[in-house]
């Protein structure tokens, strides 16, 4: 009785720490230009802006939300698009 409990026990630990890894948003695409991102739907757009907003830190840019839409791939998912803005927008 006391091994099932253990087991039991182990197997949910194990269960809990893989699944933690679904609640972070999948980068689709990243780079200078665009971050792509799709996430669950415990995600808020705000926590969403805020990954995208980093990843394009990467290229010293900020990140402005495009389109938000339902994901094609996976059902419940969505899917953000950002661009990566820059300061130097104007220059050219």
């Amino acid at each position: 009785m006391i091994v099932a409990k253990t087991i039991a026990a182990a197997g949910a630990g194990l269960l809990m720490q893989a699944g933690a890894g679904c609640f972070s948003p999948t980068i689709l695409e990243h780079d200078e230009e665009v971050v792509i991102l799709r996430y669950g739907p415990w995600a808020t757009v705000s926590e969403i802006a805020a990954k995208a907003d980093s990843l394009c830190a990467d290229y010293d840019r900020t990140a402005e939300l495009v389109a938000d839409a339902e994901s094609l791939a996976e059902p419940s998912f969505r899917e953000a698009t950002f661009a990566c803005l820059g300061s130097d927008r104007g220059a050219g």
